[in-house]
């Protein structure tokens, strides 16, 4: 009895030595099992992180290429803003060059022009009956200024019809400018016109004028509706040689050579403001009207 006691006792301590064994295998297997799932899924993981790795490091070379573009671009666009830059500044230049030459080709003309007396209303051919143009010219003079002809000898070196060819679709006869000798006898005609109401030849009417540049008579007659406001305003406006505005004001002669100068000075004077600000105002949408045209 005892040994069955023992047998038993044994053959329940082996069953349970394989019991335990056998769980023991058990969980070993299936910890070798998750191993190797963790295992997997590191590798994987890896073969994901090399991926990325190297999607990173194109992406980073992306950059560095679009970075270098971008640099190179921005260089381009220096060097271009820098030519502009100087292109600019070299059609400024020339601009400004240009206006001068223009001003001083004008100058010169106008000096060339000085001495010419323009006379405007006298029919043509009439030159052939008077037997020339000075013999025009002093029966001008006889008729509206006699007390000239008393004091002065007035002789002129060339005279011609301006434009030389007689289009004869146009109603009203070709200018003539006459040169005369004497500017100072000129001036003295012109004056005389000026304090007459009308000049007339063989009893109709004529214009005695200066004979300017066509630039000079633009800026001149840049002039006119400002000249008028003045003279609506008793301000005494004359227009000076070659084209300057010049009026009463404050007991003072004031002389301007361009309407910004004017607007300037008129911008100080209030009482002088509210007569010129609506002629000035509509001359500025004028132009801007025009330079958009």
């Amino acid at each position: 009895m005892e040994w069955n006691l023992k047998e038993d006792t044994r053959q329940q301590i082996q069953a349970a030595k394989e019991h335990i064994e056998n769980e023991l295998h058990k969980q070993i297997k299936e910890e070798v099992k998750h191993l190797y799932q963790e295992i997997e899924i590191i590798k994987n993981n890896q073969t994901i992180i090399l991926e990325m790795k190297e999607t990173i490091n194109q992406i980073k070379n992306s950059i560095e290429s679009i970075t270098n573009r971008v640099e190179q671009v921005e260089a381009r666009t220096s060097d271009n803003e820098d030519k502009i830059y100087h292109l600019e500044k070299t059609l400024a230049n020339s601009e400004r060059l240009v206006k001068n030459h223009e001003k001083n080709i004008q100058e010169l003309w106008d000096n060339i022009k000085k001495p010419n007396l323009r006379v405007i209303g006298i029919e043509e051919g009439t030159e052939i009956q008077t037997k020339g143009m000075s013999n025009l010219l002093n029966e001008i003079i006889t008729e509206n200024f006699p007390e000239i002809k008393k004091e002065t000898d007035i002789q002129i070196e060339d005279a011609y019809r301006t434009p030389s060819t007689q289009n004869h679709s146009r109603p009203t006869p070709r200018h003539i400018v006459m040169k005369i000798s004497n500017i100072q006898n000129k001036e003295k005609i012109l004056k005389a016109t000026r304090e007459r109401r009308q000049i007339t030849f063989r009893g109709k009417p004529i214009r005695l004028t200066t004979d300017f540049s066509s630039q000079t008579l633009k800026a001149r007659r840049s002039w006119n509706n400002v000249f008028q406001t003045l003279k609506d305003n008793g301000c005494q406006p004359r227009i000076l040689y070659p084209a300057k505005l010049s009026f009463r004001y404050d007991n003072e002669i004031k002389i301007f050579h361009d309407k910004q100068k004017l607007k300037e000075f008129a911008a100080r004077k209030p009482a002088l403001q509210s007569i010129l600000s609506k002629t000035l105002h509509e001359e500025e949408m004028k132009n801007n009207n025009q330079n958009h045209q």
